[in-house]
């Protein structure tokens, strides 16, 4: 199979897998108690994977499947989804 084809493939197979998350934090801000994050991710463990690098406050509330456009990707923030990267290491 030549290397433009098996690409192609590949890619369309990783786009099906690839969904859109909302994750929730819930914060101690005043007036604001929510903070969402829209992110691209494989399943809810890698989102929320990804949502913990990206913010630090507050706690995971609340994962869901949106179809949104995702506002954080690996091309855009491919720190975060690094996963030899931890905030908190």
């Amino acid at each position: 199979m030549s290397h433009l084809a098996w690409y192609t493939r590949r890619m369309k197979n990783m786009k099906n897998k690839i969904q859109t998350y909302r994750v929730e934090f819930t914060t101690a801000f005043a007036g604001s108690p929510y903070v969402e994050i829209l992110l691209e991710a494989k399943d809810e463990n890698q989102a929320n994977w990804v949502a913990r690098n990206l913010c630090r406050f507050g706690y995971i509330s609340n994962t869901e499947v949106t179809t949104n456009r995702p506002d954080y990707t690996e091309v855009t923030h491919d720190w975060a989804y690094d996963e030899d990267f931890e905030i908190y290491s």
